[in-house]
């Protein structure tokens, strides 16, 4: 019997889109080894898109080879946010997802640095959590939409590579410390991302 053909959902096939739909704006959160940071980001991020019904995507991965599960002690920290990271996987920042993400950020400077190494045509969306909250806080929040994401991404990304590197734009690794380092991570991480994930102002 021939394998019954897939679907196309209404975001990936333009012609099964309405008139005026809009596909949803894509953020890939990235760390070392997506068991910690990133994947907390990002459901700490799909909650606030819930919550102020923003037309964007969240999702993680990280640098390493996937397939792990996230790791004990932020399992139970993220509970403390009623985030359920149990059945979470790892998984490895791939051509194909950087590729299809309009905004990639990295909890740290040096992690930006490995991942324009690895996909050099997304330099220009490649962000630290913190720049991305420290630019929406100074200059708002872009529109939620693929051309205004490039262009704020674009400027938040000229900067020097010896602050990428200097450690000032990092959420640092609580891999290997206590559960209270780990919840001091997932505080920042939660601040960071709601600094950056607000609604854009109505006009007027």
């Amino acid at each position: 019997m021939d394998p019954v053909p897939s679907i196309p959902s209404r975001d990936d096939d333009p012609a099964l889109r309405s008139p005026g739909d809009t596909p949803p704006a894509r953020i890939l959160f990235v760390c070392t080894a997506n068991r910690i940071r990133s994947p907390f980001a990002a459901a700490v991020a799909r909650r606030l898109i819930a919550e102020h019904d923003l037309p964007i995507e969240a999702s993680s991965a990280g640098l390493d080879e996937g397939g792990l599960p996230a790791m004990d002690r932020m399992v139970r920290v993220a509970r403390e946010w009623d985030i359920d990271l149990a059945d979470h996987e790892s998984r490895q920042a791939t051509t194909e997802l950087i590729e299809s993400s309009n905004l990639t950020i990295a909890m740290t400077g040096s992690h930006v640095v490995d991942l324009t190494s690895e996909f050099p045509s997304a330099l220009s969306r490649l962000v630290t959590l913190r720049e991305a909250a420290e630019a929406t806080q100074e200059t708002g929040p872009p529109e939620w939409n693929a051309a205004a994401i490039a262009e704020w991404s674009a400027q938040v990304t000229q900067r020097p590579l010896s602050e990428l590197l200097s450690g000032t734009l990092d959420v640092a690794d609580p891999v290997g410390r206590s559960k209270r380092v780990h919840r001091r991570t997932a505080a920042l991480i939660e601040a960071l991302v709601g600094q950056l994930l607000v609604p854009v102002p109505e006009a007027g």
